[in-house]
């Protein structure tokens, strides 16, 4: 007979569907303990509802199922938290997903901006978050109407500058906002910005994203479709534009764009060469070495993982850097002499 785990008492909002598949009243211990684990299900769950089910399960009277979920819950890789963040979450999974990535602030800002998320763990990360979600939250002028608390705890945390406080008094101040005008062409059209298969054209999708809050605009680098990311990872703003490297559903291709676009930040080729993952794929890493805004340590470094015909063209071409020509020439003549 399985052990019991110490129940928790406590009140979330879960679909009927979900608390059929979860519940032991509708479902067996063998049924539970094989969610908890993330074993194949008849219908799959997406993030969102996967997350939910392996907190739940977290307190189920059966102390392997409750055993296995806490587990398989504390594993969940930033990439799924982000996931399921992209839709309403119970405070509940919302504040344990923020415990367990305290470090991650591309989770904190999904979390932050959640429509599930209550008022302590908002106040929380608002009093002890990292600079580049204090900017979204600052930004966040619909929020800081409809939670007057925030912009005090905003003005708590130490890495709030006067202008950061100023600014977030200001928006406080404003009967009606950009945001929320914003706000509800977000909701309107959620779905181009969102949906994989998205049949939005290029222009309606231009004047939604065009619309939004830098806020807004962040959530939808780190949660939206391949439409958004396209247009998001040219925004002007470094952060949104951050953001979208960041986004679980970047594929490959869309990162050798990326790096292939010649008007690339530096910063952004900088954040790609970081990611060991990306750096595995040979057309990235020539892309990053032939950039010409790629910094020049980044680049040279990259020659060394380079097929000797590309460093030939590299060491013939006239579209980058001299220093780096010069680099790929004397690799060759090194490599000639072995």
């Amino acid at each position: 007979m399985p052990g019991r785990a110490k129940r928790r008492v406590f009140t979330m909002k879960v679909s009927q569907e979900l608390l059929k598949l979860l519940s032991p009243q509708t479902s067996s211990d063998d049924e539970r303990l094989r969610i908890a684990n993330n074993g194949p299900l008849d219908q799959p769950l997406d993030p969102s509802d996967r997350l939910t089910a392996l907190f739940v399960l977290c307190y189920d009277k059966v102390a392997a199922v409750a055993e296995a979920a806490k587990k398989n819950f504390e594993a969940c890789p930033a990439r799924l938290v982000l996931q399921a963040l992209a839709k309403k979450l119970d405070p509940l999974v919302i504040k344990k997903a923020v415990e367990l990535h305290r470090d991650d602030e591309a989770v904190l800002i999904m979390a932050a901006l959640n429509p599930g998320i209550d008022d302590d763990t908002l106040r929380l990360l608002a009093e002890t978050g990292p600079e580049g979600l204090l900017e979204v939250l600052a930004e966040e002028k619909e929020m800081l109407i409809k939670r007057p608390f925030l912009a005090e705890a905003i003005k708590k945390n130490p890495l709030a500058g006067h202008t950061m406080g100023s600014e977030v008094d200001s928006a406080v101040s404003s009967p009606r906002t950009e945001a929320a005008v914003a706000g509800e062409l977000e909701k309107k059209d959620e779905s181009a910005l969102t949906s994989p298969g998205a049949k939005a054209d290029e222009q309606n999708i231009y004047k939604v994203v065009k619309a939004l809050s830098k806020a807004q605009k962040i959530k939808y680098a780190l949660c939206g479709n391949k439409a958004a990311r396209e247009l998001l990872v040219k925004d002007s703003n470094k952060t949104v534009s951050s953001a979208v490297l960041k986004n679980p559903g970047i594929t490959d291709d869309e990162v050798l764009k990326v790096v292939m676009t010649k008007g690339t930040p530096d910063d952004i080729l900088r954040h790609i060469a970081r990611n060991k993952e990306w750096m595995k794929n040979y057309n990235i890493r020539l892309g990053i070495a032939t950039n010409p805004k790629t910094p020049l340590t980044i680049s040279i470094k990259m020659l060394d993982f380079l097929f000797e015909k590309d460093m030939a063209k590299l060491a013939k071409s006239k579209n980058i850097p001299s220093v780096l020509a010069s680099s790929a020439r004397k690799k060759l003549e090194s490599k000639a002499k072995k």
